[in-house]
């Protein structure tokens, strides 16, 4: 659980999807983990390209090509993260469904705790919704006294997604809210 991954955010225009996605596809080659096309929260043609590498040194190395990749885009953003307790080794998503992308920033200090605190809640949660965890990875460039996590989960539908809603009360979602600052969800498919 030691890779590094990015996260590659872009828009295209109308017509350009299909060609933006080959090129990027082409681009992570087998650092690929996924590539997610906005539904709720992102333009129509605005995506979500996720990578992972071994280490830093190697995402590194990729950059050029990814930015390369993503010249013909407008408003790219990109955030280096790393595993927590999810994925424990970097395997692509598969399953149709709809992909939510959760953002908490959250004190640097409550980190390990957040973290705990997600992963005791998930066997239930995962079972009460016949939901899938995909990963809860921190963000490398925010610094202390600050931090940032990015949480996949891949719901069956956005009615299942809607449902589970109703599940925050639960202690553990209850304690990591009140340790978020700020939260923000977009949904995706596969692309």
């Amino acid at each position: 659980m030691h890779e590094t991954y990015e996260q590659r955010r872009f828009c295209v225009g109308p017509g350009e999807w299909e060609g933006q996605v080959e090129r990027l596809r082409a681009a992570a080659g087998s650092a690929l983990f996924g590539v997610f096309r906005g539904q709720i929260g992102l333009e129509a043609n605005e995506g979500l390209l996720v990578t992972a590498y071994s280490d830093a040194a190697k995402l590194a190395l990729a950059v050029g090509a990814l930015r390369a990749a993503s010249a013909a885009a407008r408003d790219v953003r990109t955030e280096r993260m790393v595993a927590t307790v999810r994925p424990a080794q970097p395997v692509k998503p598969t399953r149709p469904g709809v992909y939510a992308f959760r953002t908490f920033d959250i004190a640097d200090a409550d980190s390990a705790e957040f973290a705990s605190l997600s992963e005791r809640a998930w066997p239930d949660f995962e079972s009460s919704y016949d939901v899938e965890i995909v990963g809860l990875w921190k963000n490398l460039d925010a610094r202390a006294p600050d931090a940032r996590f990015h949480l996949l989960t891949r719901y069956p539908s956005l009615a299942t997604w809607e449902a589970s809603r109703a599940d925050v009360g639960r202690p553990e979602f209850a304690r990591r809210h009140k340790l978020t600052r700020r939260t923000w969800v977009v949904t995706t498919t596969l692309a």
